[in-house]
């Protein structure tokens, strides 16, 4: 009877959990940021800011080592320190290709697209310099990296399909669109690196932001755009994971050996193993009667308010 409380007043923690980590590996963590061809002078200078400031906030924020961090841009005489390569078909290939290769278990790989796409003739391409590539091409090329964790945000118009063409065992895919037929500029790019690169997408306050907050903050602030001007929705952002955002929630973009500047890693830990728990209790859940699941359900639950209590009163 108690269970049943507390999942009331809990509103469903267990199945969304919006406050609870999983555990996160103590791998590297490797990020490529891609911007296609973007057509006009307006939006290569909004998407070479963004890319900079996605490339400046891993190594300042998140963590990870600047040797880790890969910009392709379109034009290759760009003036930015992170300059990589060029975002042409050979160009991504060969550093996608090398990282699939060459990545472990314990690594994690987060490419962010910003490109245009079309289907008006034949399967959905993204326009880069020179010759296009199809989701499917970056399947290919990404098909050898079975091992590491990774995640896709394609932030650009007619990318829904690359959450069939990418998705999953211990995949993540954010596109900004439900649909190929969502071809007009999307607004998704802004929010996202606003909640990635700054405290906006933090929403339980732990001092890290998971994909999962990211994508929620940025499909919101989408929303709130067309509900304001009263308009019919362009775009419609998804995320597909696997675990109805279970993944996502857990996969943090700052990197697994950074220790957060506001919640020690003590408590970071002990409410991950909690969430470990349920997650285990959730997936036995087809074996066990109803009273059985809210018994074992109950004090994992208690234990998570706790955990994240500690964690918010910077506790160990």
């Amino acid at each position: 009877m108690m269970a049943r409380v507390v999942l009331a007043l809990l509103g469903g923690v267990v199945a969304c959990a919006p406050r609870t980590v999983c555990a996160q590996g103590a791998g590297a963590t490797h990020l490529v940021v891609i911007t296609g061809v973007s057509g006009e002078a307006r939006i290569k200078t909004e998407w070479h800011g963004i890319a900079t400031a996605i490339a400046t906030a891993a190594t300042t924020r998140l963590g990870l080592a600047s040797s880790r961090v890969t910009v392709l841009d379109e034009d290759s005489t760009a003036a930015t320190g992170w300059m990589s390569g060029r975002s042409n078909r050979a160009g991504i290939e060969r550093t996608l290709g090398a990282l699939a290769r060459s990545l472990s278990a314990a690594d994690r790989l987060v490419i962010v697209i910003m490109a245009h796409g079309s289907s008006l003739s034949g399967p959905t391409r993204v326009n880069l310099p020179g010759p296009d590539m199809t989701p499917a091409d970056f399947a290919r090329v990404l098909a050898p990296a079975t091992a590491p964790e990774l995640a896709v945000i394609h932030t650009g118009s007619a990318s829904a399909e690359f959450a069939t063409a990418l998705g999953g065992p211990r995949r993540i895919v954010i596109t900004a669109t439900k649909s190929e037929r969502e071809q007009n500029e999307t607004l998704f790019p802004g929010p996202f690196t606003r909640a990635i690169t700054t405290d906006a997408g933090d929403a339980d306050k732990d001092g890290r932001v998971s994909l999962l907050e990211a994508f929620t903050f940025a499909k919101q602030e989408v929303e709130q755009v067309f509900a304001k001007g009263n308009l019919l929705p362009t775009e419609h952002p998804v995320l597909t994971d696997g675990a109805e955002g279970g993944r996502a929630r857990g996969f943090f973009l700052a990197d697994a050996r950074a220790t957060s500047s506001s919640a020690s890693a003590a408590a970071l830990e002990a409410r991950a193993a909690v969430q470990a728990r349920l997650d285990a209790l959730r997936a036995r859940r087809g074996t066990m009667s109803e009273d059985e699941y809210l018994q074992a359900l109950e004090p994992l639950i208690l234990e998570l308010i706790e955990r994240t209590r500690a964690l918010r009163e910077g506790k160990p």
